[in-house]
C-alpha cells in the first residue's frame, strides 16, 4: 500500500490500549484513533512498523452504529474526547473490553479479580481542570489539540468538560488578546511567547483559577489578568506560569501571581484541600470522593496503625483514607506538592501526619519504615524497578496500587507477584467520561 494513497475500505473490529480501533490491511494489524468496532474508513498509513502499523482516518464509509448525535460541536475533530457520540452506558462496554483484553494479552492471572467498571453519575460538565492552545494563522485561536495532531489546534467554542462559565472565559481571553500581536510559541522553532490557557474550577465553591501560561512575563498579561478578575465575579486567582523551555535543556517552571488569591479550595467528602496553580488534584471532583472510597475500604487498618502514602501528591488520598485516625507518612519529590500537603493537613486538623520530599526509591533506601498499609499512586509510567523493589521489601502485608495506565499497572502488578503479593481485587473506576481512559484500583496481600 502506498501510504499517501487511501486504503481500500477496512473495518474496525475493536478498540484497543491507547484508545485506537483495530483494523486489518493485508493481514497486518492497523491501529487508527479517532474509531471504534463497527466503523468502515478509509485510511492513509501514518507510521509503519514490522508488524503492525497506525492509520489516519481519510473518509468514514460507513460509521459504527454504536455512533449516535453528539450534543458537542467539536466532537468530530477535537482531540479532548473519543467517545462523544457513543451512549454512555456502550462507553463503559467499550472500555471493559478493552481493559479485558489488556488484560488477557498481558496477565491473564489477573481476570478473575477485575470487576466492572464503576460508573460516574455525571458525564457532562465534569472536569475541574482543562489546558487549551492558543494558535495563531490569519487570526488568534484558543482550543484543543486535534487527536494525535498536536500542531493543529480546533477553536473551541463550548467545550461540555468543564463549565458554561468556563467557555465565556475562553472566548474572553481569545478575544483579550486577539489584537496583542503576541506570538504563539513554537516549540519546534523554541520561538514565541502564549501557549496554554489553563482553567481550574472548584465545583464545591464554584470558583476558578485561571493560568495564562507562557514563555516570557509581558506588560499585557497584568491587564488582562486585572479585567479577568473584575469581569468574572467567580475569578477567583489569576496567574502566569512562565516556562523555560529549551532543547536538551529539563524544563521549568515559574508562578507569577497576577490577581486575586494564590488558590483556590475543593472538598473531597467532609475535607477541604487547597489547590495552587501547579498542584495535581483528580481532573472529576464529582467522582473523586467514589474513588477515594473505594481506596479507603480496601485498606484493613486498626486505630494507630500506619499508613505509607507513596507519590502522595498534595496528600489527598493519605488523608481522606486516614481523618486522623492513622498515622500517614507521604513521599513526594515535588516541593511544591509536599507544601500543598503539609497546609491541606493543618487546615483540616490532621496531626499524625509526616511527609518526606524526595523520590520513592531515595527515600525508601534512607530511612527505616514499618507501615501496616502501603498505597501506590504513581504517575502514568508507573513505578522504576528500584523502588517497586524497595516497597517489597518493607514486607508490608497490605498494598494498594492506584494507577490511570492499564499496560504500566499490569508490569507492575506482574513483578508485585514475583515478590509473593497475591492480588485479590482489581475495581477498575470511569473518572473520564468519553474517553479511554480508566482509573484502577487494586488491592495486593502478602502471601
Amino acid at each position: 500500500m502506498n501510504p499517501k494513497q487511501p486504503s481500500d475500505p477496512v473495518e474496525v473490529t475493536k478498540l484497543v490500549n491507547g484508545g485506537y480501533g483495530l483494523a486489518y490491511l493485508n493481514n497486518k494489524a492497523v491501529f487508527i484513533p479517532k474509531t471504534v468496532p463497527g466503523d468502515i474508513v478509509s485510511i492513509i498509513t501514518t507510521r509503519k512498523k514490522r508488524s503492525y502499523a497506525f492509520g489516519k482516518v481519510i473518509e468514514y464509509i460507513t460509521k459504527s452504529p454504536l455512533r449516535k448525535d453528539s450534543a458537542c460541536q467539536h466532537a468530530h475533530e477535537c482531540g479532548g474526547c473519543q467517545f462523544q457520540e457513543i451512549n454512555y452506558q456502550k462507553q463503559l462496554e467499550l472500555k471493559q473490553e478493552c481493559l479485558m483484553d489488556t488484560i488477557s494479552h498481558d496477565a491473564p492471572f489477573l481476570l478473575p479479580t477485575v470487576e466492572s467498571i464503576v460508573p460516574c453519575d455525571h458525564t457532562q460538565y465534569h472536569r475541574n481542570k482543562m489546558e487549551f492552545a492558543f494558535s495563531r494563522s490569519t487570526h488568534l485561536e484558543l482550543g484543543l489539540k486535534k487527536q494525535r495532531n498536536p500542531n493543529d489546534v480546533v477553536p473551541v467554542t463550548e467545550c461540555l468538560l468543564m463549565s458554561d462559565e468556563s467557555n465565556k472565559i475562553l472566548e474572553f481571553t481569545r478575544s483579550f488578546f486577539e489584537d496583542s500581536k503576541l506570538p504563539v510559541w513554537d516549540s519546534r522553532k523554541q520561538t514565541g511567547c502564549l501557549s496554554h490557557l489553563m482553567i481550574r474550577h472548584s465545583k464545591a465553591f464554584d470558583s476558578y483559577m485561571v493560568n495564562l501560561v507562557a514563555r516570557t512575563n509581558q506588560p499585557i498579561f497584568s491587564d488582562y489578568a486585572q479585567k479577568l478578575y473584575e469581569k468574572f465575579t467567580n475569578v477567583n486567582s489569576v496567574n502566569l506560569l512562565e516556562f523555560t523551555q529549551q532543547t536538551g535543556v529539563p524544563s521549568s517552571v515559574e508562578c507569577i501571581h497576577l490577581a486575586g488569591d494564590t488558590i483556590i479550595k475543593e472538598t473531597i467528602g467532609d475535607l477541604t484541600f487547597r489547590i495552587s496553580p501547579l498542584s495535581f488534584f483528580q481532573t472529576n471532583s464529582l467522582q473523586v470522593k467514589t474513588l477515594y472510597d473505594i481506596i479507603k475500604e480496601s485498606c484493613s487498618l486498626n486505630s494507630g496503625d500506619t499508613l505509607l502514602d507513596l507519590y502522595c501528591g498534595t496528600g489527598t488520598i493519605g488523608q481522606y483514607v486516614s481523618q486522623g485516625k492513622f498515622n500517614v507518612i507521604g513521599i513526594e519529590e515535588i516541593k511544591e506538592a509536599i507544601e500543598d500537603a503539609e497546609e491541606n493537613a493543618r487546615f483540616n486538623a490532621i496531626d499524625n501526619v509526616t511527609y518526606y520530599t524526595g523520590r520513592v526509591k531515595n527515600i525508601l533506601k534512607f530511612n527505616s519504615f514499618n507501615p501496616d498499609c502501603i498505597i501506590i499512586d504513581p504517575p502514568r509510567s508507573g513505578m522504576v524497578p528500584k523502588a517497586l523493589q524497595r516497597v517489597c521489601e518493607l514486607n508490608c502485608n497490605q498494598l494498594i496500587y492506584v494507577s490511570c495506565n492499564p499496560v504500566t499497572l499490569v508490569r507492575d502488578l506482574k513483578l508485585l507477584r514475583d515478590f509473593g503479593y497475591n492480588i485479590t481485587r482489581f475495581v477498575p473506576v470511569d473518572m473520564f467520561p468519553h474517553t479511554y481512559h480508566l482509573e484502577c484500583v487494586v488491592t495486593c496481600t502478602l502471601n
